[in-house]
C-alpha cells in the first residue's frame, strides 16, 4: 500500500463522531447527492478540508463533505463528492476515499457518477450498473504502491465489481420503475469532453458509458480488499455538445432510482460481511 499516514489521520478526526463503525461507504458523483437526506440519519457532518491530507472539492456538485450515520438501518459512511485526477492533486489522491473507509473498517464500498452514454439507446436519467471498466487514464492509481512484502500492487482485476451487490441493485431498480442496464464504464482523465470519434474508440473498445472518475477508487479498493458496487447516471450521449450544467440538471433527477439501490443493497452488503 501508499505509505501515506493521511488516510488514518482522517479516519481518525471521522471515528469518534460515529455512534458505531460503518459497515459501508458510499461516494457520491456530480449532482448526486441531493435528496439522500431523507433516508440518511446523519451522526457527523465533515468538510474534505478539515481532514489532514483531504485537498477541498473544486467542482460544482460536489459537496466535498463526509457524512457519517444510518442509511437502511446500516450504519454507513458518505463522500459527498470525490477528488478527480483533472483537479491536478495527482493520481494518489484520486485513492484517498477508499483508504479512509479502509481505515474506517468500512469493507463494501458503493461508488456513484455522473456519465455519458456510448450508446445511441441511451437516454439522460437512466442508470447503468458497472460490471466491469476500461482504464483510459493513462494512468494506474496503484502507481507506487507495495504489498506487505514490498512487492509491487500486482492485484487481480479480473471480478472487481460484487456480482450479487449488481444483482440486488438491478432488482432494486426495476422494481422502482427506474430504466436501468448493466455494462462496462470507462474511465477518462477529463475535464475536456470526449470528441466524437474517441467516444466511437471507447464503444469498439466494448465500453457503454464514459466518465472522469470510479476507476481510481475502484481498483483501490480492489487492491483493498474491499467490495465494490458502481453506478452511472448516464446525463447525455457521449460524443456530443455537453455542459456541467446538463450533467448536473439530469443527475438531480435521479435520486428515486439511486435511493432505491442503496436502500437494497447497503443491507445486503452489511449483512454479508
Amino acid at each position: 500500500m501508499l505509505d501515506d499516514p493521511a488516510p488514518a489521520r482522517a479516519a481518525a478526526v471521522i471515528a469518534p463522531l460515529l455512534r458505531t463503525p460503518p459497515r459501508v461507504a458510499v461516494v457520491l458523483g456530480s449532482g448526486l447527492g441531493s435528496g439522500l437526506g431523507d433516508d440518511l440519519a446523519v451522526d457527523a457532518d465533515v468538510g474534505y478540508e478539515e481532514l489532514p491530507g483531504f485537498p477541498g472539492s473544486t467542482v460544482p456538485g460536489h459537496a466535498g463533505r463526509v457524512f457519517g450515520g444510518t442509511l437502511a438501518g446500516m450504519s454507513v459512511v458518505v463522500f459527498s463528492g470525490r477528488i478527480h485526477l483533472y483537479e491536478g492533486h495527482g493520481i494518489a489522491a484520486t485513492t484517498l476515499i477508499p483508504r479512509v473507509a479502509d481505515a474506517l473498517g468500512v469493507r463494501t464500498i458503493v461508488l456513484t457518477n455522473a456519465a455519458g452514454g456510448l450508446e445511441p439507446t441511451m437516454k439522460p436519467g437512466q442508470l447503468m450498473l458497472i460490471r466491469d471498466h476500461v482504464n483510459w487514464m493513462g494512468v494506474n492509481p496503484l502507481t507506487g504502491w507495495r504489498m506487505e512484502d514490498g512487492s509491487p500492487a500486482f492485484v487481480d482485476l479480473s471480478a472487481v465489481y460484487d456480482p450479487r451487490l449488481l444483482e440486488v441493485a438491478r432488482d432494486a431498480a426495476t422494481a422502482a420503475g427506474v430504466p436501468v442496464s448493466v455494462g462496462v464504464y470507462a474511465a477518462a482523465a477529463g475535464p475536456t469532453y470526449e470528441t466524437a470519434a474517441e467516444a466511437a474508440a471507447l464503444a469498439t473498445l466494448g465500453a457503454q458509458a464514459v466518465g472522469m472518475s470510479t476507476v481510481p477508487e475502484a481498483v483501490a479498493s480492489a487492491g483493498l480488499g474491499l467490495r465494490v458496487l458502481g453506478v452511472s447516471l448516464i446525463t447525455n450521449l457521449a460524443g456530443t455538445e455537453a455542459t456541467h450544467e446538463e450533467v448536473l440538471a439530469a443527475a438531480a433527477g435521479a435520486t428515486p432510482g439511486l435511493r432505491a439501490i442503496l436502500k437494497a443493497a447497503i443491507p445486503v452488503a452489511a449483512a454479508d460481511d
